[in-house]
């Protein structure tokens, strides 16, 4: 199993035991008649986050954009408000679960490329310094191919030596 498919696992793992909590809830605590609709938004808002695989969760001035999330919902054919995050407290949830852990996630991703980085940077300044001398020896290499023309143009028009 690859670490990104371990790292998607755990926030599905997150999101089902959000789920499981919201179905623990009796219908009179989630608005009585309005059970049904409240439990069918927070799983349209749980899928939409499980499928969100490698893509970043949209955001607005550096948070969870409850609008965008919405829009994105709806832009898959399902029809949701972004009022749901406001009057729903599991869409919210769910949200704010999400946005914990992509947070955390990538602050730890952040910190890996980083190390990464960091482990390559020596072979990577070699090769940037190897090309650099590459450059000047083909640049030398090229004037000294001008003079060796001009002297042998010289010698052939002159039959003396330099």
């Amino acid at each position: 199993m690859s670490p990104d498919a371990g790292v998607a696992q755990e926030v599905r793992d997150l999101i089902d035991r959000v789920m499981q909590e919201l179905e623990a809830v009796p219908d009179s605590r989630l608005g009585g008649p309005a059970a049904p609709a409240a439990r069918l938004n927070a799983r349209v808002v749980a899928d939409y986050l499980r499928g969100l695989g490698e893509e970043a969760l949209p955001r607005h001035a550096g948070k969870a954009s409850a609008g965008k999330v919405a829009q994105a919902i709806s832009a898959s054919g399902r029809r949701f408000n972004r009022q749901n995050f406001a009057t729903n407290e599991w869409c919210a949830r769910l949200l704010a679960t999400y946005d914990e852990w992509e947070r955390t996630a990538g602050t730890t991703r952040l910190a890996a490329a980083r190390a990464a980085v960091e482990e390559q940077e020596p072979s990577n300044r070699r090769i940037s310094d190897l090309e650099g001398e590459l450059l000047l020896l083909r640049a030398q290499n090229q004037r000294l191919r001008k003079e060796l023309g001009f002297l042998r143009g010289f010698v052939a028009e002159t039959g003396r030596l330099p």
